[in-house]
């Protein structure tokens, strides 16, 4: 499989970036991070393993939940959409 590789220039003011910055680093990470330790650590994750899969919305239930707490509100919901796409992809693979 071929891979391609797209860069790409952000031209905006620096408050700009540093609040994209801000939402990407302190924000999003993060909440991918508590997202897959909340699947790994579900009651039915190991059913899930031995399945090779898990239920389609259990990462936007958790999402859901998470997106309330503190350090992680406040986000555009592309980015709650983004981060529920990389943590599937994550345990799709």
């Amino acid at each position: 499989m071929a891979q391609k590789t797209i860069q790409c220039r952000l031209v905006a003011s620096p408050t700009t970036r540093q609040y994209l910055w801000m939402l990407a680093a302190e924000k999003n990470t993060p909440l991918i991070n508590a997202l897959i330790q909340a699947v790994v650590n579900h009651e039915d994750f190991e059913a899930w393993r031995l399945k090779g899969r898990h239920p389609a919305d259990v990462v936007t239930k958790l999402c859901k939940s998470l997106k309330n707490e503190a350090p992680f509100s406040d986000q555009p919901s592309r980015f709650y959409a983004s981060v529920e796409k990389a943590v599937n992809y994550i345990f799709k693979s």
